[in-house]
This record gives structure tokens, sequence and C-alpha cells, in this order.
């Protein structure tokens, strides 16, 4: 077989915390679920596993399908109740919730209403979309577009995240430190640290779950800097919307009969 391709387009965002926790979840328990690519040999689901694995030496084993069956992987060498197994079930759900989805590449393959039937719960203001979409829409030759926008309900969870939770620095250290070792003028540093934080990483689950469990001040303050949206009279105020309403101002000027 040939070497498996990483996905060119992979909607997750895998950090070294993520990969860090992928390799040690490999290097202490094993190998647990299977990866998944296509007949190209392109990853589907699994880049990030597929990665460590590949560093650690591990062989690969090719189970071919259609789809129409479900591949199930038996480990013969854990028992319920053994240590490395328990750690296995936590690593395994755990290692997902430190990776975090690439917005700008979902949002090339689908739009929201997508997203709504599948009930991806994906935070997409950093694209400057709402999360959820109404239907009441108008149809303009072969497009259709809505101005109405509906706030999405969260219900947050009963625990505060961590601070440290809730974004990843381990790219924009990576940057810093770079920038900071390189013979630059000062100048040039001091810009190339500022476009660095570009690359900070935030969970806007978690962040919605810190909002919610936070007094007022902290609250006003996460709202000026649209870590969380409100309302979208409030996002029309603070103008985090202005960019899409000159957009579609100029749509109609262009489209007037």
């Amino acid at each position: 077989m040939s070497k498996l391709k990483f996905d060119p387009k992979n909607y997750r965002i895998h950090g070294e915390k993520n990969k860090r926790l992928i390799r040690k979840s490999l290097e202490d328990c094993g190998a647990g679920r299977s990866i998944l690519f296509d007949n190209e040999n392109c990853i589907i689901a699994g880049n990030g596993v597929y990665e460590q694995a590949q560093e650690l030496g591990l062989k690969v084993r090719v189970i071919e399908s259609d789809g129409t069956e479900l591949i199930a992987i038996k480990r013969t060498d854990l028992k319920t109740e053994d240590s490395r197994r328990k750690a296995l079930a936590l690593a395994d759900n755990y290692t997902n919730d430190t990776s975090v989805f690439d917005i700008e590449a979902v949002m090339e393959d689908f739009t929201p209403e997508d997203l709504d039937l599948w009930e991806f719960s994906i935070d997409l203001s950093s694209v400057g979309i709402g999360a959820t979409e109404s239907s009441d829409k108008k149809e303009t030759g072969d497009d259709l577009y809505t101005n109405k926008i509906t706030t999405p309900q969260y219900l947050p969870k009963n625990e505060k995240p961590a601070i440290t939770d809730l974004f990843d620095l381990d790219k924009y250290n990576e940057l810093v430190s770079n920038v900071e070792d390189s013979n630059l003028s000062s100048e040039d540093k001091k810009f190339l640290i500022c476009a660095a934080a570009r690359h900070i990483v935030f969970n806007y689950e978690k962040i919605a779950d810190y909002y919610a469990h936070s007094d007022k001040d902290v609250q006003e303050l996460m709202e000026d800097s649209a870590l969380v949206i409100i309302d979208f009279d409030s996002a029309i105020s603070k103008g985090f919307v202005k960019l899409t309403q000159d957009i579609d101002e100029q749509y109609d000027i262009d489209h007037e009969e």
C-alpha cells in the first residue's frame, strides 16, 4: 500500500497540547480506534493520530470497506478493569476535546444551513456568520440569501472551565520565540510578535461556559472582545457585523432593477 496522505483540508487544528496527548495515549495505552482514509489514500479522519503513530513507528494494517459494515477493533490485551483500559477510554474521549475546528476551512466547504442539518454546534462568529440563520430568505435569480439572523441559544455546563482551557498558545509561543531569536530590527520584531497573536487558538465552547460562570464585569469585557455575542443588535452596535452590512448594502445597489 502507498503511504497515506494527510488531508490538505483537515477541518481540525491539532495544537501542540493535542499532539502531546495523542502521543502519550499511543505510548502508554497503545492504539485505540482506527483511522479512516479514502480510495486515493487521503486521510478522512485521524490525521492527528496517524501523524503521531508515524513518529512512533507503529505499523499500519488496512481493512477495506465500502461503508456498509462497522469495523470494530478488539484489544485482546485489555480487560474491563485494567488500568490501561480505563486510561485509554479517558484519553480517547479527551484528546478530541483538545483540538478545535478550523472554521475557515469548514466554511469553504459547508454553508451554515449544511451545518444546521447535522446539528453541528460550531461558533462561526470568527468568520462573520451567525451560528444559525433564519429560513426566511429572498430569492434573486439563482441566489438565496437572508437578512434575518437569530441568536443561537447555548446551554452552559455546570462547571466553570479552567482559564488555560480557553485558548492554546503553542503556535503563538513558537512564533514569538523564533522572532525573538532572530536578528531583525526591534520594529520588525514588535510587528511580527503582534502578528503572531493571530495564531492563538480559542475554544469558543469553553469560553461560553467560562462567560456563563463569570461576574458581570468580566462578562462585559468578554462581550467587548466579541468572545461571545449576546444578540444581533449588540453585534451591530459594537461594529462586529459592519462589514457584513456593507456587503449587503452594496449587493442591493449592484442589483437594483
